[in-house]
């Protein structure tokens, strides 16, 4: 990746701006036509789902005429803070900063001292960030706002379509004992997932967790926790699972065990992952929440409406959240019928940007089908 040296009396300049809290320009926004856009990928360039984020963004940032400059972290701590630096060296108009790893506090720091506006996008902030970084705008007039998805709201709505199914299976007769494979603690919407899980649980009289293991995110790890899981807790149910890949492996391991996925386990995931989708579609997983992969290219609409004096503060707030929806068994082929084969490029971008004072945060809005 090739580097831009900046004069250190321009780099005083902007670092002093970002200090005093002042809301000067850092670069020329409005009327510039084309902007250089930094983005860390956290995941590995296998994960499914960060594929389709690298994807969306790729196709909106051609729509709205936006050079990305982007890499995968395969998700390393180290990496994800060597590629930000690397990226910032190159002076992009914003930086869109994913807080895997508790990276985001690091990576907002070095970005208000190369005097690049920056925004948080799909993994808010733990309290540990909050306390260093404060709110959007709050101590630093480049930390301009945060666009992440509401994955409290995702988890709580895949527990009850979970407990659901197992009472559909179970005629609503009985107790439901279910496992949670949830993802790294590391990781705010992995918590945040969890933390919807146990608020329905915890309001429902018969619905009772056996267990809950927290997995980094891989389909093969999360097979041998749960071949363990299910060994120790026959009397299983249903299994929550923090994302597509891990309900393919609890899958995996629930048919190495004799379990029959669709008949007698019910297993729900998150992601929107093609395979994922398939399970869904032949009856053996209940459904897959998502369409937060779309939290990037919904960043770069935000993006191109700043730099062109359409402040995302002013339609909504610094701080705002996307709803996850959830794809059954009736959905999954006309949205594959649409999206499938990774068809980003039949997405209407312009219905991610501000319209009317505000922005219309429902995937539905964007991914009709």
């Amino acid at each position: 990746m090739s580097t831009v040296t900046i004069h250190p009396s321009r780099r005083l300049l902007l670092a002093a701006a970002a200090l005093s809290g002042l809301a000067l320009p850092v670069r020329a926004h409005h009327g510039v036509r084309h902007l250089r856009v930094g983005f860390v990928n956290p995941g590995r360039a296998s994960d499914r789902f960060w594929q389709m984020s690298d994807l969306a963004m790729r196709a909106a940032a051609k729509r709205f005429q936006i050079t990305l400059l982007t890499g995968y972290a395969e998700r390393d701590r180290q990496r994800v803070l060597s590629l930000g630096h690397e990226i910032l060296a190159q002076q992009p108009d914003y930086m869109i900063i994913v807080n895997e790893h508790r990276t985001a506090a690091p990576l907002m720091a070095a970005a208000q001292a190369a005097g690049v506006p920056a925004i948080l996008a799909f993994s808010g902030l733990a309290a540990e960030d909050l306390a260093l970084l404060g709110r959007p705008r709050e101590r630093s007039p480049l930390f301009l706002g945060s666009l992440l998805a509401d994955n409290a709201g995702a988890g709580a709505a895949m527990a009850e379509a979970l407990v659901a199914d197992c009472r559909r299976r179970a005629s609503g007769k009985g107790p439901v004992p279910l496992l949670a494979l949830g993802g790294i603690t590391a990781t705010p919407a992995a918590q945040e997932r969890l933390d919807g899980l146990h608020r329905v649980l915890a309001a429902d009289g018969d619905a009772r967790l056996l267990d809950q293991v927290a997995v980094n995110w891989s389909r093969e790890e999360a097979r041998d926790r749960t071949l363990s899981l299910l060994r120790r807790q026959p009397q299983t149910q249903g299994i929550w699972c923090a994302n597509d890949d891990m309900a393919l492996g609890a899958m995996d391991a629930a048919i190495t065990m004799g379990r029959t996925p669709g008949q007698d386990l019910s297993i729900i995931g998150l992601n929107w992952q093609e395979d994922a989708l398939r399970e869904v579609a032949a009856g053996r997983m209940v459904l897959s929440m998502g369409g937060h992969f779309l939290l990037g290219a919904w960043a770069l609409a935000w993006l191109r409406d700043h730099a062109e004096g359409l402040d995302f503060a002013n339609a909504g707030g610094t701080e705002q959240y996307l709803a996850l929806a959830p794809l059954t068994r009736d959905q999954v082929g006309p949205y594959l019928a649409r999206f499938g084969e990774d068809g980003w490029t039949r997405i209407d971008f312009n219905r991610l940007r501000q319209h009317q004072g505000r922005y219309d945060l429902r995937v539905g809005s964007v991914l009709t089908v």
